[in-house]
Order: structure tokens, then sequence, then C-alpha cells
């Protein structure tokens, strides 16, 4: 299977448009569409209806899409575990969800650059899973989002909390905020990212309480995927972080779907090899990090050690 088509799948589904995913992908539209035609004849399936007015998942695509950003994953990953994880000279190596690199590392550059122009970053995205393993191959930096467990070769320390938030379409539930039962949720497809891997354990752990099952779950690696595919089927809800379906929610698309005894936020934890010196570049942006969350800037105010922790 070419990585190229599935690369282009995962753009073109990410964007539900052929000729935006050719611009982002620097392809002619004819190339798009020749990609994925190719993949759809290898697999045997059609992957996206097109529409009068678009395109949209067929359900074998929509299935396909989660294990197709995978791949994609693993593919990354085999690079970094031949090149190994330590960044080159003059650059930092950091690891993060997409949520944190796609709304939080942004504001953080800034600052960085000024203070250190001559340093690099190589940024790459990260679940719980691995954690320790990056970290011995030389990882300078790793966030998570969600618990840790303690470990004799990593230091965690909580930053902050993000904050989750469950939502569906508007046309599907009405406006929000709506309140809902356990019960509502009983076969309904649920998408997750799979680099908040808490979050989805959080949801599954709620309804499980109350005897829900028969789900059928999306999670996938894209953000921008996971939201257009939310609006894309009926009936289903995401369990994101809030920061990234602010706008959908603000603008009407979305509606906020309040569940008794969910929990709405999961603690942001940042790790570090106990062994790892930490640079003047190093040390500026774990500072810039933590200034990142304020609600934590309350709990910081009596300094404490690092706890040693890794992979949940």
């Amino acid at each position: 299977m070419e990585l190229r088509n599935v690369r282009t799948f995962v753009s073109v589904a990410g964007l539900l448009s052929f000729r935006r995913a050719a611009a982002v992908l620097h392809y002619a539209p004819s190339t798009v569409s020749a990609h994925v035609q190719a993949l759809e004849e290898e697999l045997q399936i059609k992957l996206f209806d097109r529409l009068e007015k678009g395109i949209r998942l067929t359900e074998a695509g929509a299935r396909f899409l989660p294990y197709a950003g995978r791949l994609l994953d693993l593919a990354e990953d085999s690079v970094s575990a031949a090149q190994g994880e330590q960044a080159c000279p003059g650059m930092l190596a950091i690891r993060m969800p997409e949520t944190l690199a796609a709304y939080r590392f942004p504001a953080l550059l800034p600052r960085f650059r000024q203070a250190h122009p001559a340093v690099g970053l190589r940024l790459r995205g990260s679940s719980s899973h691995g954690v320790r393993r990056y970290l011995e191959k030389g990882l300078d930096l790793a966030f998570l989002v969600g618990e840790a467990r303690p470990a004799d070769n990593c230091c965690i320390e909580r930053i902050g909390t993000e904050a989750l938030v469950l939502a569906g379409n508007v046309a599907d539930w009405g406006v929000g905020p709506v309140g809902i039962e356990p019960a509502d949720l009983a076969r309904r497809l649920l998408l997750c990212a799979s680099s908040d891997t808490s979050a989805r354990s959080v949801l599954q752990r709620c309804l499980g309480r109350h005897g829900v099952e028969g789900n059928v779950w999306l999670d996938c690696s894209s953000l921008t995927a996971l939201k257009n595919a939310l609006f894309a089927t009926s009936g289903g809800c995401a369990f994101l972080p809030r920061i990234a379906l602010a706008g959908e929610l603000a603008g009407g698309r979305a509606s906020e779907l309040i569940l008794p005894g969910l929990p709405d936020d999961l603690p942001v934890n940042m790790l570090w090899h106990r062994e790892k010196w930490l640079s003047p570049s190093l040390a500026f942006f774990m500072d810039l990090s933590r200034a990142a969350w304020p609600q934590a800037a309350s709990e910081r105010e009596q300094p404490a050690a690092a706890t040693s922790c890794c992979d949940p």
C-alpha cells in the first residue's frame, strides 16, 4: 500500500475537498483524484461519495480513516526509531498530542524564537503509549493529556488542565446545551482523538457504569478529520478538548451535550528524562509551557519537586 496514497486520502477526508487537499499537498487536483482512486482500487472499496455540493466519507471510508492515521503514525515512528529521537545540535525534540500542537504550541513559538533564535524545534505527535521509549532515545520533552504512572527513568510535572466537551451536530441534537442520559448514547458513533486516549477511557468508563454498550468508535490522529466526520455523519457525538470545538460551539454549528458524571477536564503533564540536562533553551520552553495554562498558577505558588513517572 502506497503511503503517499494513504496520506492523500487522510488529507481529503480531513478537508472534505479534493481541491483544498491538492493545495495543501502541493499536488494537481487530478493527482489527488488519482491517488484516491488507486487506493480505492487496492482496497476494493469506495472511500467517498461524490455529491452535487461536495463529498463525504462512505461508511467504509469512515472505518478505514482511523487505520489510515495509524499507518502514517507508524511510518513516522519507524523513521524516528531508525534515526534515533535525539534532535540535531541546536534543536529541541518535543512530542505532544495534536490538540496541544494545534492550539497551544503556536502561542509559545514567538517568545521562544525571540529568546533563542538559533535553536530549532522538531515537533512530533504523541499519545500516552511509548513516551518512556522516546525519552530513553533522547527526546527532550513530552506532553500528555491524562494521568501518568510512576517510573524510575522520567519525571512528570502537572502544568494545568485541558477542558473537555461532549458535543454533537446541532442538526441532530438541537441547540445546546442539551442534557442527556447515558442511554441516549447507546449504539451511537462516538469520536475521540487517538492522541487523547485518556478522554476515550473516561467516556467508556462513564458509559460502562450505566451498562451502555454497542457503541461504534472512530478515533483518528487528525482533529480536522474528526470534526468533519462529526458533521458529515448523523447522530454521532465527539468527546474532545473544548478548545478544538470552540469555534463550532460559538458559531452554533455544534451543541454541547451535558452527561451527568462525565468529567469535564483532564490534567496536562510535562515529562522529561530524569537524567536529561536542562539546557537554557529547554528550560525556557518548559517555563513557557507552564505559563500557557493559567489555571495551574495557584498550584505552582508553593514549589514542589517533580515526581518520577511514565506511561499510563
